[in-house]
């Protein structure tokens, strides 16, 4: 396959606390799977989504997350990743109920990070715990890394064989307290992985649109989506989810990269359609 294909990714599970500032959402599964189905329509390959409730809360019962999965599966073949992130005061196993789906990839949080006014604890611990339950249930893991240092530790667990090849990368940067969202940091991160990696970024506080530009220029792959940020440009709110992944597919194009289809991400990621790593 060209290395001018990239991943597009929607992460669609806006925070509560900024759900407020989006009138009229349908945070139900039904509601959500609907942003989903029309964010693949539009070009997006993968999608990033947290446990929620009936209403777009946080939770750890599956009813509704299960719900939204058959909904999505209904109408389209999008990968499906399940986030292992959430609340300090969770244990390891109640922040990963979503690895207990049929998913096949989830997010990994190698690390520790000061997170807005507040730290997002992430220990050595926990770590080896997600690791070793997505490599015992066949998930991929989707590495996110705030600072260089995760990058070591996910090597380390990928040194224990937990992690297999190629590894897939997500660099988290802009966000409050960890690294700047900078052409510099980007381009440090990408130059800092083991070989045979695969990688994103993800811009936060409103830089999602100038590290994807970044990002597919380096060859590097892209996320959008009302969880990063619900706005498609200062002061005015994005109709949709899929209003950010057309914008996306037609940087992209505008550079000589195509959208992915699902399978074509599954070959790029190593996984096969129907089946878990």
């Amino acid at each position: 396959m060209g290395q001018n294909k990239i991943i597009i990714t929607v992460a669609p599970s806006i925070p509560p606390y900024m759900a407020k500032q989006v009138p009229g959402l349908d945070l139900s599964p039904q509601g959500v799977a609907e942003e989903v189905i029309r964010a693949h329509a539009a070009g997006a390959s993968l999608v990033h989504l947290h446990v929620w409730d009936e209403h777009g809360q946080p939770t750890r019962e599956l009813s509704a997350f299960r719900r939204t999965l058959e909904l999505i599966r209904a109408k389209c073949d999008i990968i499906i990743e399940g986030s292992t992130g959430g609340f300090n005061e969770l244990t390891a196993a109640e922040r990963s109920v979503a690895l207990e789906c049929d998913i096949e990839l989830a997010s990994l949080n190698p690390g520790s990070v000061n997170y807005d006014a507040g730290v997002y604890i992430n220990s050595p611990d926990h770590i080896d715990y997600w690791c070793s339950t997505m490599h015992q249930r066949g998930i991929k893991p989707d590495i996110a890394i705030f600072e260089v240092g995760m990058i070591a530790n996910a090597v380390e667990r990928i040194e224990k064989g937990w992690i297999q090849p190629p590894y897939l990368f997500g660099f988290v940067l802009g966000q409050k307290g960890a690294m700047p969202a900078t052409p510099r940091n980007l381009l440090f991160l990408s130059e800092s992985l083991p070989p045979n990696s695969v990688w994103g970024a993800i811009g936060h506080s409103g830089n999602d649109l100038v590290m994807a530009a970044l990002a597919m220029n380096m060859g590097g792959h892209v996320r959008a989506g009302f969880e990063d940020n619900p706005y498609y440009r200062p002061g005015e709110l994005a109709k949709s989810n899929a209003q950010l992944i057309e914008r996306l597919v037609r940087l992209a194009r505008e550079i000589g990269r195509e959208p992915a289809s699902p399978d074509e991400a599954r070959e790029l990621l190593g996984i096969s359609k129907g089946e878990k790593i």
